[in-house]
């Protein structure tokens, strides 16, 4: 099919004249000239419409010419093409311009074309001349260069994921009526002191513009938190240093903190700085809670982070994984604007100062100066909006939205596989005043998948065949309505019972009967005409083929209330204990490699006084052995008494600071003096040896401090040194520490 050439002469004719002159001449019976010269048409052109009639009629009426009888397809079949062109487009699985030429070849053998030309049989695909005039007859499609984009992050986003956290977050909205301004949303980006270039206007022909650029620069982390009131909290600078210096936070915003790490990247300890930052700022308390929407990174499912939140009233929604780009308002409407920003600060400060390179020192103060350009409230506004967070929208993503999932969408699981987003309901019998408490929490039933036919009101048997661009009925879907043939070829089961379809279900096509339709009674044998063959039908849509059984594989934490999920909140403790396990075996594994002499058996106790030397013993039975893998504050055989003066008490006590805020350590202590208001002047003691783990002694510089009552765990019972006695620290893995005198932070 030759390709449309500009028409170079104005020679056309209207075909409304040449009919008004056939008419002229059968009834004035006058010469083709003469009827041809009257009406401006020519007169072979007459004489060919007048044998067109002889020859199709009765030669006194006039047939009009024929359209264009050399078409491959009818008008309605390149609909069916350019609309599952589309919609394998919007699976993220479209088709490049080879595929289309092949798809539709055999598309035009499957609907028996009479019109196929030889040069497509020769190639076996359509010609280029046909794939441009198609795309010319259609201007709503065009050829682009796609987008990568992960498999996780297509899979992810689907309905079931979506509905579940908009039903974790609109129960956390109900349960604490949280306002706008009491909304955040928290996101981390990464920074470098080399961006990408913007577009320069340079000579044509050259095949690259070059800028002067750094090969390669260090990064940061950069902590970008909004509220829904549109509202921008000052930012936090993860800056990869492991001294502080002033310049790092100079000329940056009001407010804006600065957290050292080597590395520059974001990780528990650090994270719990940051919603330290959110804290001071937005005054969260339990009285005043706060709703904190965030992602579910590593470094976000931190048991220290969960136990900060929980105690400073920051309510944490998770979102499902992989879907930010859609459901978080950062990366929907900030990010962008204010990497664009960056970008084009850092170019000018490049041209402005040239041959000085951007440092670390300076990338937060040109931070910050994009940051406030970037995070106005139209663009925090419209990002809360177009998520459906703020205002509460669930319906804010159409159906089109979730095509992508298709691929590798599974039915829906059995009826007792639910997915819950709170903590277990509780039956109020830890409630203090009496009361039924609400439940806090929430089972999702999740949604059949499987491809159902819509309800056809003219079809008396409630089916109807499917759109094109849905699944064919499954081999194990049963076919409703009585005397209901089986949807194979021509086969039809007449009776009073419904047939089941059977493996040899055929996916509708020209020689298929129409399910519902095609319905057989005894004494009659009437079969209606099946629709039009779809491209599916020829080239069927991707679809993962190896699916995943249910409950197996890896535990993912579905959006939930982070807070409330005492499921998750178990899980992350489980992940901190055998976190820290490994880093001890580690700890160990490199000891042994830097050439420390293995200790095969331990060394005698040495003879020292009552007063230097003090022994712990845990218990005096062989209740408590090496075997032990937990150890438990009731499993400590305490003496019965209260704490008095010349007591050894064992004592619990969190670190303040340092990496490991909030951590929980155990102290051996001597109680001094008993002072009022339950509290205690104690003595803490060291530790003898790493062999001898239940013998202390005191320090040479006494490390007394005050403590509460309430931190002292009981009275231990006593040994002279130098006794044997099993064990006592079986299943204590954190490590005794001492007091700082000059701080009073408790350090291991």
């Amino acid at each position: 099919m030759p390709r449309q050439r500009p028409r170079t002469s104005n020679k056309q004719m209207d075909r409304t004249d040449l009919e008004k002159a056939f008419n002229h001449r059968v009834q004035t019976k006058c010469s083709h000239k003469e009827a041809a010269e009257k009406f401006g048409v020519k007169k072979t052109t007459l004489v060919d419409a007048f044998n067109r009639s002889k020859k199709e009629a009765n030669g006194v009426t006039y047939v009009p010419v024929p359209g264009k009888v050399n078409m491959v397809f009818t008008p309605e079949q390149e609909g069916l093409i350019v609309k599952y062109t589309i919609q394998a487009a919007q699976m993220f699985y479209g088709l490049p311009r080879i595929e289309v030429r092949r798809m539709v070849y055999n598309y035009a053998h499957a609907c028996k074309s009479k019109s196929i030309p030889e040069a497509w049989e020769r190639n076996r695909m359509a010609t280029t001349d046909w794939y441009y005039s198609f795309m010319e007859r259609h201007p709503d499609l065009v050829l682009k260069a796609p987008e990568g984009m992960s498999i996780a992050r297509i899979v992810a986003f689907n309905k079931v994921n979506v509905e579940t956290f908009f039903k974790a977050y609109t129960l956390a909205l109900e349960k604490y009526q949280f306002t706008p301004d009491r909304i955040f949303n928290l996101d981390e980006s990464s920074l470098s002191t080399v961006m990408k270039p913007c577009k320069v206007v340079c000579a044509r022909g050259k095949p690259v513009a070059t800028q002067v650029t750094r090969e390669r620069g260090e990064t940061m982390t950069f902590v970008g938190i909004i509220s829904a009131a549109g509202q921008a909290v000052p930012p936090v600078f993860i800056i990869p240093r492991a001294r502080w210096n002033p310049t790092f936070m100079r000329n940056t915003s009001f407010g804006s903190k600065g957290i050292l790490h080597p590395s520059g990247w974001m990780n528990g300890d650090c994270f719990v700085q940051t919603l330290q930052h959110l804290h001071e700022r937005s005054g969260s308390s339990d009285e005043n809670k706060i709703l904190l929407i965030m992602d579910n990174a590593e470094c976000h499912m931190n048991i220290n982070v969960v136990e900060f939140a929980i105690r400073h009233g920051i309510v944490i929604v998770t979102l499902p994984p992989h879907t930010t780009d859609k459901l978080q308002p950062l990366d929907v409407s900030v990010f962008g604007p204010f990497k664009t920003f960056l970008r084009a600060l850092l170019n000018d400060h490049a041209l402005m100062h040239p041959n000085e390179h951007i440092t670390v020192h300076q990338l937060p103060e040109f931070a910050c100066d994009a940051w406030t350009k970037a995070a106005n409230p139209t663009n925090i506004l419209s990002g809360y909006r177009a998520t459906g967070i703020w205002p509460v929208n669930r319906l804010i993503f159409p159906d089109e939205a979730f095509v992508g999932a298709q691929v590798t969408e599974r039915p829906a699981p059995p009826e007792d596989f639910v997915v819950e987003v709170g903590p277990p309901s509780s039956d109020g019998a830890n409630s203090s005043d009496g009361e039924d408490q609400p439940p806090a929490s929430q089972v999702i039933d999740l949604p059949d998948l499987s491809p159902t036919l819509e309800d056809d009101p003219d079809d008396p048997t409630g089916t109807a065949w499917p759109d094109p661009g849905t699944a064919a009925p499954g081999p194990n879907t049963a076919t409703p309505g009585p005397n209901t043939a089986t949807p194979g070829p021509n086969t039809a089961t007449p009776g009073p019972s419904t047939a089941t379809p059977g493996p040899s279900t055929a996916t509708p096509g020209p020689s298929t009967a129409t399910p519902g339709s095609s319905t057989t009674t005894p004494g009659s044998s009437t079969q209606s005409t099946p629709p039009s063959i779809t491209p599916e039908a020829v080239r069927p849509f991707p679809k993962a083929a190896n699916q995943r059984p249910y409950g197996k594989g890896k535990k993912r934490l579905r959006a939930c209330i982070l807070t409330e999920n005492e499921e998750a909140i178990v899980d992350l403790r489980v992940k901190a204990a055998k976190k820290q396990k490994l880093e001890e075996k580690k700890k160990a594994v490199a000891g042994k490699k830097s050439g420390v002499p293995r200790k095969k058996k331990p060394a005698p106790v040495p003879e020292s006084s009552e007063e230097d030397d003090v022994r712990v013993l845990l218990d005096d039975s062989s209740e408590y052995s090496d075997d032990s893998e937990e150890f438990t504050e009731s499993s400590y055989p305490f003496l019965d008494k209260e704490p008095e003066a010349g007591d050894f008490v064992l004592v619990r006590l969190a670190l303040e600071e340092g990496r490991g805020v909030g951590t929980s350590v155990w102290y051996v202590a001597h109680v001094l003096v008993t002072l009022e208001g339950s509290r205690l002047n104690l003595s803490f003691l060291r530790m003898k040896s790493a062999i001898l783990r239940n013998t202390f002694t005191f320090p040479n510089i006494p490390d007394e401090s005050e403590v509460d009552a309430g931190h002292c765990l009981g009275v231990v019972k006593l040994q002279k040194s130098g006794s044997v006695s099993p064990n006592p620290w079986v299943g204590v893995t954190q490590p005794l520490g001492r007091c700082d005198p000059a701080t009073g932070a408790h350090r291991p």
